[in-house]
């Protein structure tokens, strides 16, 4: 179980209404060119994207996202037209069940209808409900819109008339149908056939009664995705916040030889007047994680990506990249500030490097939290990286190089002698588990390298 919730839409003011809502975001390219976008919310994270209007481009775009992120959830939100009097604009509809509406079998006698359809995940609709009576989930909005809990049609036609042969349709044979769109029927077959749960919610843009271009000039568009947007993730952070902690796998004590490549062995980088840097690296323990030799060139752009998706890499930043016999390897091209870097190698470990924080008057300096913060975020980028094998287990590594000179923060005395302090972890363990225990295994090697700098001073 993950601490990601994917959230799809379908317009571009869908997307921007839940980008409003989420901190940090950040770009996240899969290999096949999808942009996701990545945030914060209470409890964990949200991967977002935009699949564009029908249920044939969200059911592809649902598959490759639920692939990649392996989330806890995945949920739609966007607008929709009302099939109820009852609805009024900007009310948010939550899906209670979803009607594919348009199978059916043509004869003489008439049209049958052969609906597809799909409930709601159980425990999604629960938390909704929650969510729904909490009654705080509109807070950042300046109205509290009605929640209505009720089956949704999703087609691929946009209706805009209640007198039609759609419209007649929908009310003989679909009559507790509230609200019409055209996504949600192709997530949610991804998301059965995935395993993944799912809801729909939408906000209602307009009634579907010949007034739509009115209702969207008059900005109710805008309106019902905000309102939408919200609540859909008040849904996603109530899941995050109450998800069961994640198994942990029983540590196992690293029982073998561990071949680390360092940094300055991959690159060649020994430079005494570097920036000292912090470098993390994912050893594994068998075979599983090994690369094929020609699979090394075929890395560089998801390497260059990935180190921008995350973070390791500003947008604009220029970048190096390079293929040896042993290893593929991106990185930042040199600064006064240092450079970061990302490989992977031919036996299947990834490595990390960056700039040590925090940085003074003196140069760089060891701040505990801010270390075990550095190496946190730098264990989760190795075990994020998409599109490799992994082995069944893995040790950790990580070093500062140059150390020479390094100081720790608070204390005026005591500079750091050594070329470089290297340390390794004492348990091994699987690359998936570790997305759930960075934390931990952060502060483990945070207080191994404190431990080994003041050996050095």
């Amino acid at each position: 179980m993950t601490d990601t919730v994917v959230v799809l839409t379908a317009l571009e003011s869908e997307h921007a209404a839940v980008r409003d809502l989420i901190e940090e975001p950040a770009g996240h390219r899969h290999a096949a060119g999808t942009r996701f976008t990545i945030g914060r919310i209470r409890g964990g994270r949200v991967a977002l994207a935009a699949v564009g209007a029908g249920n044939g481009s969200a059911a592809v775009l649902a598959e490759r996202a639920i692939t990649e992120f392996r989330p806890r959830a995945v949920l739609f939100t966007g607008i929709a037209g009302a099939l109820h009097d009852d609805l009024e604009l900007g009310s948010v509809v939550v899906a209670t069940k979803i009607y594919g509406y348009h199978g059916g079998f043509e004869q003489l006698a008439g049209f049958g209808a052969r609906p597809q359809a799909w409930d709601a995940d159980h425990e999604l609709e629960q938390i909704a409900r929650l969510v729904s009576r909490d009654g705080t989930w509109h807070r950042r909005l300046p109205t509290a819109p009605a929640v209505r809990f009720r089956p949704i049609a999703a087609g691929e036609v946009v209706l805009d008339a209640r007198e039609s042969p759609l419209a007649h349709h929908l009310r003989q044979h679909f009559e507790d149908a509230a609200a019409i769109e055209l996504e949600s029927a192709g997530t949610a077959k991804a998301a059965q056939l995935n395993r993944a749960p799912f809801l729909a919610v939408r906000g209602i843009s307009d009634k579907a009664d010949g007034r739509k271009y009115e209702t969207d000039g008059d900005g109710w568009q805008a309106v019902a995705a905000r309102h939408a947007a919200a609540f859909t993730l008040a849904v996603a952070a109530e899941l995050l916040a109450s998800a069961p902690a994640a198994p942990r796998t029983p540590a196992r004590r690293v029982s073998r030889p561990v071949d680390v490549t360092w940094r300055t062995d991959l690159t060649d980088s020994r430079s005494a007047a570097e920036r000292c840097a912090l470098e993390v690296h994912l050893v594994p323990l068998d075979d599983y994680g090994r690369l094929e030799a020609h699979r090394l060139g075929q890395l560089l752009g998801h390497l260059s990506d990935h180190g921008r998706a995350c973070g390791l890499f500003t947008g604009t930043e220029r970048v190096a990249t390079d293929v040896g016999d042993r290893a593929a390897w991106v990185r930042s091209v040199p600064s006064p500030d240092g450079h970061s870097g990302l490989a992977v190698h031919l036996s299947g470990q990834r490595s990390v490097w960056l700039p040590l924080l925090p940085y003074n008057a003196r140069g760089p300096v060891l701040d505990r939290d801010a270390l075990t913060e550095q190496l946190e975020r730098s264990l989760l980028r190795l075990a994020e990286m998409p599109g490799l094998p992994s082995a069944a287990s893995v040790a950790l590594a990580a070093g500062l190089e140059p150390a020479a000179g390094l100081a720790e923060i608070g204390r005026s005395t005591g500079f750091c002698t050594a070329a470089h302090i290297r340390v390794l972890s004492e348990s091994e363990v699987p690359i998936p588990s570790l997305l759930h225990q960075a934390r931990e295994a952060a502060g483990d090697l945070s207080a191994r390298l404190h431990e080994a700098f003041r050996q050095a001073c």
